[in-house]
């Protein structure tokens, strides 16, 4: 996160020649910018990632393989960087279809599992402690949105939109994909992670600034997608040599019912 927010003020100590001409008055700058049919660019940004989860309401018929009892399940938001080229098409005077494929690079999801451990022997009384234990789930995506941008009229050199629309995205690093070789029960209880699907759809809405400069346009923006599909795969588990399905008795995967994806995004543009 520490890395997230360094990012953000590198760019905007960067930009910061910019916003002098945009805040000049005088002559508006590329007065003739918006009337071109196509525009393109390039979009540098950061993705905050985290995940909606829908999990078993009762923990305690679950089977772990061992003692452990299962408490609860969450995730916490990880930062991510993502790159993309800008494909923007006026449609008229304040709508512009947008694409925007791109690269998301280390958008990792990781969920935590809390577990009740029991501790005890003959001669002393049986103890309760917790046990939080990580599962990250690597991805890299290439994303593909279409977006609709609705812009509002332009005030000398600065215009503020929103935006809405959709994005299929396309998991290189697939947990599915991944060949885990397991010879006994121990490795894989070691091993064990949710397998989810190689890719994912989501929604996407948000609103940013244009900002027009004496030679491009430059824009912040801010935007959140809500994946539609749950992204865990309906069978999950990995077999052993002699075809017995350790993965299936988990409670890292019998514990979750749904994960579905939720992204914040900054993004910074250049047209």
């Amino acid at each position: 996160m520490r890395r997230s927010i360094l990012f953000v003020m590198l760019v905007f100590l960067f930009c910061s020649p910019l916003f002098a001409q945009i805040l000049r008055f005088g002559v508006p700058n590329l007065e003739a910018y918006d009337m071109e049919r196509f525009h393109f660019g390039f979009s540098l940004g950061i993705d905050i990632v985290d995940a909606n989860l829908k999990t078993q309401t009762d923990y305690a018929n679950l089977m772990s393989g061992s003692d452990n009892r299962l408490l609860e399940i969450y995730s916490k938001p990880q930062p991510a960087f993502n790159v993309g080229i800008v494909a923007n098409m006026r449609l008229g005077q304040y709508f512009d279809l947008r694409f925007i494929p791109g690269f998301s690079i280390a958008h990792d999801i990781d969920l935590y599992y809390k577990f009740a451990d029991e501790v005890g022997t003959l001669y002393r009384k049986s103890t309760l402690y917790t046990d939080l234990v990580l599962r990250k789930i690597e991805c890299h995506y290439i994303n593909l949105p279409l977006l609709i941008k609705f812009k509002s009229s332009r005030m000398h050199n600065v215009r503020f939109y929103a935006l809405a629309g959709g994005q299929v995205s396309l998991n290189m690093m697939s947990a599915r994909n991944n060949k885990i070789q397991v010879s006994n029960i121990d490795e894989a209880k070691a091993e064990v992670l949710p397998i989810i699907k190689p890719y994912d759809v989501q929604v996407k809405g948000g609103f940013g600034f244009d900002f027009y400069t004496t030679y491009f346009k430059f824009t912040a923006e801010f935007k959140m997608s809500f994946g539609v599909i749950n992204m865990l795969e309906s069978e999950q588990g990995i077999q052993d040599k002699d075809n017995i399905w350790y993965y299936q008795s988990s409670s890292i995967i019998n514990g979750l019912q749904s994960l579905k994806s939720k992204t914040f995004t900054i993004s910074f543009i250049f047209e």
